[in-house]
């Protein structure tokens, strides 16, 4: 709008000028109303008393129906100009006299018919009826009918007097207004001024003046105090500005210097990178280089033992397994670092297969028969009864048992071991939990801040007493996370150690498929076959120790054993005798184990044979995934690879002759001689 735009001089003026005409116009217009509303009953009262002193000047003529004397009465009107008709109506409605302001002819504006007594206000005029009595008979009717010349007159001169009188009022505001605005906008426009020389200048120094104790002046007050703040917080500014220059400064040096630390730290992790590959490259030849001899090493010595106890020679069998212990236990060193680094590197895998939990604790307690015996300990295991399949990476499953029953063995003297095994809910989840409980040596409280990291022992003391490198459990608490399970501990010195593992009934991998291992884990424990021939096993292996070993040890186990030194003459022996199942190396000249499974599986005639994989890469998904049935690492277990090979040669046979594997029986009679561990396994129920 206009208005708004308007300078407040300007705009108080007119707001003064404007309130003050509208009220002197509405007060004009409501006295000129009265006036003319009171003018106008004044002159119906005039009316309506000339009518009454016509008519009753008239009520003579109109009884003795003296028509000239009623005319000369009417004429009478003669002398008011504003009344401009006048007629006298007979009873019957007719009319008797008259009197037209010049004219000598009835007008056509006489009403139709008579009204009662009164007035009325019709087309601008005012008319009146009134009855003409005689000794208070009606004897006829009297029509006034006047102009109202003189209340438009009186309208136009008010009017006219009350313009005049608005024009002059409306001047006279006009003046005052102007010199009256000053007291308001004189103040606003000086802090204008003072504001707009503020923000020119920015000189935040001036300070407008006040003149009054309004709420102008108090306006005053509240810009000179923010100018006040303004200029204070400008100072400090300044002075923090100069702060921060010099911290800027400081900034980009240390930016600088961190600059070069991180080209440096990226050196450096470059190098580490590179170190370790080199330590990635050097753990893998070194795991050739180390399991070659050991596989001879463990297997010759486990030879030389039979023999040695079927000979009779029985006091040359506790060196030979002197000889096995060693070399088992340098085997699960170097096992133990490996698997640390290959799970650094993130390259440890898991290969779910279903299994019964009891096969598993049973395999447990009879792989550490002997190391219980030797501290004289005795081992028991509760199972409930609710506890049977389990799905998992059976492997590691193993290794976290061993690990934790080892543990307690080696710290425990002459005393007890127990396993319990349960399977619990939680979360409609369903869980397998594994409790190891001994009462050996125990553990503090300041021990267990890193009982689970690597190369980690409790101290000095117990590490040379007890030996071992720390890595055990610090295995076992890697294996467990990547099968989303939880291990615990709860010790005191001298009262034993109850580690609690809880896991998953059900395993389940997020970012890889592990249904290959799933073919070889279907595969139940068959029973050895009545035979009346030997089957033929292939073994493909460039180590001419290997194929001894293996060859004087599957013939123990009544087979006939063909042995071939690369992989085109297992190839080659593979269509000529059909075996039971192969073991194939997987490092080998020209062509190696892959390839050599390659062919086999696509080979229709040889793609039904079982392979083993016996090597020493570590590398199970991809034999799995190539069509290998298993997967052995060297140096072998013998008795693992026993029950393999009697399971495949249960799936040909066609009668059920013995409820065990041999080679079971075999560890059997070979731990006989050792002093016995006691052993309580229970079931108990669980509702």
């Amino acid at each position: 709008m206009i208005l708004q735009n308007l300078s407040i001089k300007r705009k108080l003026t007119l707001i003064m000028m404007l309130t003050s005409s509208i009220a002197l116009i509405l007060s004009s217009v409501g006295f000129l109303i009265y006036d003319l509303v009171s003018f106008r009953h004044l002159l119906t009262q005039d009316l309506m008393t000339q009518a009454e002193i016509i008519g009753y000047n008239s009520a003579g003529a109109m009884e003795f129906k003296d028509e000239p004397a009623a005319t000369a009465t009417l004429s009478a009107l003669t002398a008011k100009e504003d009344i401009i008709t006048a007629v006298l109506y007979r009873p019957d409605g007719k009319i008797f006299a008259y009197y037209f302001r010049g004219k000598t002819t009835l007008p056509a504006y006489l009403p139709s018919h008579l009204q009662g007594k009164g007035y009325r206000f019709k087309a601008g005029y005012l008319e009146v009826f009134h009855d003409v009595t005689l000794n208070g008979e009606r004897v006829g009717t009297l029509f006034l009918q006047s102009d109202m010349r003189q209340w438009s007159m009186r309208a136009r001169r008010y009017a006219g007097i009350l313009i005049i009188f608005v024009l002059v009022s409306g001047l006279f505001a006009f003046f005052v207004s102007s010199k009256l605005q000053g007291l308001i906008s004189n103040p606003i426009l000086h802090l204008e001024d003072t504001m707009r020389m503020v923000s020119t200048n920015k000189n935040y120094a001036v300070r407008a003046v006040k003149s009054y104790g309004d709420e102008i002046g108090r306006l005053i007050d509240g810009f000179n105090t923010m100018l006040s703040e303004i200029q204070q917080r400008d100072t400090r500014l300044q002075s923090t500005n100069g702060e921060l220059k010099t911290r800027t400064q400081e900034l980009e040096e240390e930016i600088f210097h961190r600059k070069q630390t991180q080209e440096e730290l990226l050196n450096a992790k470059h190098a580490a990178e590179e170190a370790n590959r080199a330590k990635s490259t050097f753990l893998a030849n070194m795991s050739h280089e180390l399991r070659t001899p050991l596989n001879a090493i463990i297997g010759y010595s486990e030879m030389l033992e039979e023999e040695t106890r079927d000979s009779g020679k029985i006091e040359n069998v506790q060196d030979l397994r002197k000889i096995q212990a060693s070399g088992k236990h340098l085997l699960s060193l170097i096992n133990d670092v490996l698997d640390l680094s290959k799970i650094e590197a993130g390259k440890m895998v898991l290969h779910l297969e279903t299994f019964e939990v009891s096969q598993v604790i049973e395999e447990m307690v009879t792989t550490l028969q002997p190391a219980a015996a030797k501290n004289g300990n005795s081992i028991h295991v509760q199972l409930a009864n609710n506890v049977n399949m389990m799905r998992a990476d059976i492997t590691k499953v193993r290794q976290i048992l061993f690990n934790l029953l080892s543990n307690a063995c080696k710290f425990t003297d002459h005393g007890s071991v127990s396993v319990n095994v349960e399977q619990i809910k939680v979360e409609d989840r369903d869980w397998i939990q594994f409790q190891v409980r001994d009462n050996g040596i125990g553990i503090s409280a300041r021990q267990k801040q890193n009982l689970f990291q690597e190369f980690a022992q409790a101290d000095a003391s117990i590490a040379r007493k007890y030996g071992g490198t720390g890595l055990g459990l610090a295995i076992t608490h890697r294996f467990v996370q990547m099968m989303k399970g939880q291990i615990g501990v709860e010790s005191e010195i001298g009262q034993g150690a109850v580690f609690t593992v809880g896991l998953p009934a059900q395993v389940v991998i997020e970012t890889a498929d592990s249904a290959p291992s799933e073919s070889a884990s279907k595969l139940a424990a068959v029973p050895a076959e009545t035979k009346t021939g030997l089957e033929t096993i292939l073994v493909i292996d460039d180590d001419p120790s290997v194929r001894d070993l293996m060859s004087r040890f599957l013939t123990r186990l009544d087979f006939r054993v063909v042995a071939a030194a690369n992989g085109e003459e297992g190839i080659r022996l593979a269509k000529q005798f059909h075996p039971l199942l192969i073991t194939l190396d997987v490092v080998m000249p020209d062509c190696d184990g892959w390839t050599v499974l390659k062919k086999l599986k696509s080979d229709s005639e040889l793609a039904e044979i079982p392979v083993i994989m016996v090597t020493i890469v570590d590398n199970e998904a991809m034999g799995l995934d190539l069509g290998a049935s298993n997967y052995l690492i060297k140096p072998v277990d013998r008795d693992r690879l026993a029950v393999l090979v009697e399971k495949h040669r249960g799936t040909r046979s066609s009668t059920i002759t013995d409820d065990h594997p041999l080679p079971l029986s075999r560890v059997a009679d070979r731990q006989a001689d050792s002093k016995p561990a006691v052993i309580r396994v229970s079931r108990t129920r669980r509702n």
